[in-house]
């Protein structure tokens, strides 16, 4: 269990090698194998994320109801908080997560299961 040092939450971090003991106890495939799509999976995320455009963005469907993607939000002006001078912001790549209503039902159904347990 992690601290959310700002909110003093905790938190359950599950790591890169959590989820490839996981899938290769899952799969019956071996750790080492696991371990080494999921650091390809890595190169590959940036590789695609890194084709987004101002026009388009990209969305890789990482699990069935689970979507991750970027777009470009485009440069803009705002106002320095310090100065209130108007500046002018770079466009920067903004990064999501999207679920599926059905995952959203599936994991609180699993929640509600295990809370009455």
């Amino acid at each position: 269990m992690i601290k959310n040092k700002r909110k003093g939450e905790d938190i359950m971090l599950v790591t890169k090698d959590m989820m490839a003991r996981a899938i290769a106890e899952k799969s019956g495939y071996f750790l080492k194998d696991i371990k080494t799509v999921l650091s390809a999976m890595d190169e590959i995320v940036v590789e695609y994320f890194s084709q987004v455009t101002d026009d388009e963005e990209v969305m890789i469907q990482m699990a069935t109801g689970i979507k991750c993607g970027c777009s470009v939000v485009p440069e803009r002006q705002r106002k320095n908080p310090k100065t209130q001078e108007d500046i002018i912001c770079a466009p920067t790549v903004k990064p999501k997560t999207v679920f599926s209503q059905d995952f959203r039902a599936l994991i609180q159904q699993q929640y509600e299961e295990k809370k009455a347990e």
